[in-house]
């Protein structure tokens, strides 16, 4: 009787600690995939930034540098990038 508590004890552990957490991942990039429009900042699994500036069902073009264009598989598009409200100082700027 023990064993079969065991086993459906680690069986439950495993569902918690491993197949839920995914199938949380999985619904926020199906999530962002579904949200995404021309003009979005993007960063792609490759660590590629672009702006969205063409959508189909499988593929989406990404613009990296002014009239430079490239394809990428739709899944890899990893997160968005939202804009910042204002710009933040850098180091040069600080400087005497």
């Amino acid at each position: 009787m023990s064993p079969i508590i065991f086993i459906v004890g680690l069986l439950v552990l495993f569902w918690l600690l491993i197949a839920l957490p995914q199938r949380r991942r999985r619904q926020q990039q199906a999530a962002l995939l579904g949200e995404l429009a021309p003009g979005d900042e993007v960063l792609t699994l490759g660590g590629i930034l672009g702006t969205v500036r063409e959508l189909n069902e499988h593929e989406v073009v990404l613009e990296i540098a002014p009239e430079t264009r490239v394809r990428v598989a739709k899944s890899a598009i990893t997160g968005r990038i939202e804009p910042d409200a204002e710009p933040t100082e850098t180091a040069e700027t600080q400087l005497p």
